[in-house]
């Protein structure tokens, strides 16, 4: 069954769900969908439909469980558009938390504030995967401000050979509540900026052998963290 997150207690869909129930999914009256909000599931049933608005009224609700107990924090370098919205999409259906777009010495992409944009993407993703709830994105911030972020643990990942492997590091911080990941741009963090994270206390961290794209870091990550994670 279709699922719609909301963000207001009326629970009412805007107008881009009204639009994919109609156009999309071609809905009629007497068909269900879901809403999810606050972390609850409300089945809803048209009852009534035009070619711009959809009429419905809830038949039921359900909490919605919760069975992970740490929280992610990515805060990952801006990369080139399209690359930056697959990244966020794949994020959220992998189970990430919130969302730290961060500004590096080396990141090239100049972009104005996409997080509308950004927003709607974690929204579908989220709805497609569905989630209890939508991934937090913050305002785009500069490398030095990422102390503010509070976390029991702290990963970078980096290729130098200092590097710990990511699977001791994990099976070492298994109480670990919330999990800060610092992902660098196309070229990587500079040495200084390295330097700077492990003073603040990150771990070094590699993932193997093989480089991977920026893009593609923190969803090898995020994976293996759901699985050493996972009761």
């Amino acid at each position: 069954m279709q699922w719609y997150m909301v963000n207001n207690k009326d629970l009412k869909i805007d107008d881009e769900d009204k639009r994919h129930i109609i156009n999309v999914v071609r809905m009629n009256i007497g068909n269900f969908f879901n809403i999810v909000y606050n972390e609850t599931l409300y089945t809803c049933k048209i009852t009534n439909i035009t070619k711009k608005d959809v009429e419905y009224e809830i038949v039921d609700e359900n909490k919605l469980n919760n069975n992970k107990d740490y929280k992610i924090i990515l805060a990952t370098c801006l990369i080139k558009e399209q690359k930056m919205d697959y990244l966020l999409q794949k994020a959220a259906e992998l189970g990430v938390d919130e969302i730290i777009p961060v500004i590096s010495e080396r990141t090239v992409v100049k972009v104005d504030n996409k997080k509308d944009r950004w927003n709607r993407i974690l929204k579908e993703a989220s709805e497609q995967s569905h989630r209890s709830k939508m991934p937090i994105i913050h305002e785009i911030i500069k490398l030095k401000d990422i102390i503010n972020y509070k976390s029991d643990l702290k990963i970078l990942c980096n290729t130098s050979e200092m590097s710990k492997n990511i699977k001791n590091v994990l099976q070492d911080n298994k109480k670990s509540d919330t999990i800060l990941i610092a992902i660098g741009p196309e070229g990587g963090f500079s040495g200084k900026e390295v330097e700077f994270l492990i003073d603040n206390g990150f771990i070094s961290v590699t993932l193997g052998d093989n480089i991977l794209r920026a893009e593609t870091v923190p969803l090898y990550l995020l994976s293996i963290i759901n699985y050493e994670y996972m009761r």
